[in-house]
Order: C-alpha cells, then sequence, then structure tokens
C-alpha cells in the first residue's frame, strides 16, 4: 500500500489522467473488498480504507471517470454503468 502511495502522488511526474493510473485503480481494485458499516460502504485494502461508494456495484466493473490531485493525494471518482459510484484517494 505504501509502495502505491509513493508512485502516484508526484514521485515519477505521473499525470492524473493517463492510462497508467486508470491500470493501477484496476490493480488496486481486484485486491480490494466492499464492507458496510455504519450505513456506508467501504472500500477495504487489508483493512485499510482507500475509498467509498454510493451504492453496492461490482469492483471489477467500477471505472475511472476523473482523478485530480486534492491536499490530501489522488482523489479517482468512479462511476459504474454511467453513474457515479463513489471516490478512491490514493494518499501521499
Amino acid at each position: 500500500m505504501v509502495e502505491m502511495r509513493r508512485v502516484w502522488c508526484g514521485e515519477n511526474g505521473t499525470g492524473v489522467n493517463d492510462e497508467a493510473l486508470r491500470n493501477r485503480v484496476k490493480e488496486i481494485l481486484s485486491n480490494a473488498e466492499l464492507v458496510r458499516k455504519g450505513g456506508k460502504i467501504l472500500i477495504l485494502v487489508d483493512g485499510e480504507k482507500v475509498g467509498k461508494l454510493r451504492f453496492e456495484a461490482p469492483l471489477n466493473e467500477l471505472e475511472v471517470e476523473s482523478a485530480w490531485k486534492s491536499p490530501f493525494g489522488i482523489k479517482v471518482e468512479l462511476s459504474w454503468r454511467g453513474k457515479f459510484a463513489g471516490t478512491l484517494l490514493l494518499r501521499e
């Protein structure tokens, strides 16, 4: 998890809208699990929260809609079947 953060938040000059970012998000989602907690649907990787969804959707079908740098890392908007589904945060 730490390696992902280091690579995707500026070290190699990687843009937030490139194909490599999309592939990395797919890789993260392939290792993630959905957990319902307190009325929320969380995306967890190795027990750590990396994102949340507005509704339950198959992780392998989520697509990257947009991504931008925020003060906390790279924020990725996810969609499912054309609808906004939630966000993923790649921290620095």
